[in-house]
């Protein structure tokens, strides 16, 4: 028997350890140790990306580190949640309309892919924007809410259920029906 197959033998098992060792921090549903920001609802409702379904939910920071997660959003009014980047021009043009339309009183959130919190400091400094932008530094939010192109907006109504989803560029008008259809005025 040679060396290299001694070697080999003996690292066996302490490979195989490592690698059951690593596989077992990876899954589960822990939502303390999930990096990519989604985790369970507190009633571990199932969740999907399409209208009717409960939207999955996630817990992201904020520039500055504030941490909020979707389902404390939820439970009085309706919810716009809007996924947007600073190198998308849609996105930036419909920034008006976001914070028209949270300055009125309805609760909007945005998600801002794969962009540092300065560049998105920078954002909210130049548009005024006062409604939270969390980093999805990783993507997995957008992912989950089968966000392919931006900007993509998702009106939640108050229990936190996905009422519509425009891919796209929003208008005024839209985005107004959009949440008095999930209940909101």
């Amino acid at each position: 028997m040679s060396s290299h197959t001694l070697i080999s033998a003996r690292a066996r098992p302490l490979l195989l350890g490592g690698l059951l060792l690593g596989l077992a921090g990876c899954g589960g549903d822990d939502a303390t140790t999930d990096s990519s920001g989604l985790v369970s609802w507190p009633d571990k409702r199932s969740t999907g990306a399409e209208p009717g379904n409960a939207a999955p939910n996630f817990a992201l920071q904020t520039a500055d580190s504030t941490r909020l997660e979707l389902a404390a959003l939820t439970g009085s009014q309706p919810l716009v949640v809007n996924f947007l980047a600073t190198w998308c021009a849609n996105c930036m043009e419909e920034m008006d309309i976001l914070v028209d339309l949270h300055e009125s009183g309805v609760q909007v959130l945005g998600v801002n892919l794969r962009e540092k919190a300065d560049t998105v400091t920078s954002l909210i400094e130049r548009t005024a924007a006062r409604f939270p932008i969390l980093l999805d530094s990783t993507g997995k939010v957008t992912r989950a809410y089968k966000v392919v192109n931006l900007p993509a907006t998702v009106v939640l109504d108050a229990e936190g259920r996905i009422s519509s989803v425009t891919r796209g560029p929003i208008t005024a008008a839209g985005i107004r029906e959009a949440v008095a259809a999930a209940g909101g005025e």
